[in-house]
């Protein structure tokens, strides 16, 4: 009996599906994080920032937790790509890189200071490459075709 798995085609229609559901949570989650931390600072909403012992625990705290357990249960149940719990895990995966990499500056710079610029950074450079993964075949055929019409 033959173990070895078929390669994962990352252009199926239900990966592009799967894809554009983490893109959709991942950026809704930037907005609104971004939005609620405007709006907390300007006094216009009460703080809902958590604080344990005077110390701020910023929401990347909370998306690297949400990526673990997502991981996690997706390594042990493995569920099927149709199951409704796999599709909840694929909005919450993009929950959690939403909450994590809208503090990317921060956690890179290990500063307190949110309106750094990587992470506005590391936001766009993670929703191009999650839509170069669906568009993949595309961006590398009007590559080779701007390459072609440069050589002539």
């Amino acid at each position: 009996m033959d173990n070895e798995q078929k390669p994962i085609d990352l252009h199926s229609p239900t990966n592009s599906k799967l894809i554009a559901l983490i893109i959709s949570s991942f950026l809704t989650t930037f907005v609104l994080a971004r939005l609620t931390v405007y709006l907390v600072l300007n006094h216009l909403i009460p703080n809902l920032f958590l604080i344990i012992r005077g110390v701020h625990v910023h929401h990347f705290t909370y998306g690297v937790f949400i990526l673990a357990i997502a991981g996690l249960y997706l390594l042990l149940k493995r569920p099927e790509a149709h199951f409704r719990s796999f599709k909840f895990l694929t909005i919450a995966y993009g929950v959690g890189l939403g909450l994590t990499f809208d503090e990317f500056g921060m956690w890179l710079r290990l500063e307190d200071n949110y309106w750094t610029r990587q992470s506005y950074d590391a936001i766009i450079i993670v929703a191009l490459v999650l839509l170069n993964i669906i568009y993949y075949k595309w961006v590398i055929r009007g590559v080779k075709e701007l390459i072609r019409l440069v050589r002539l």
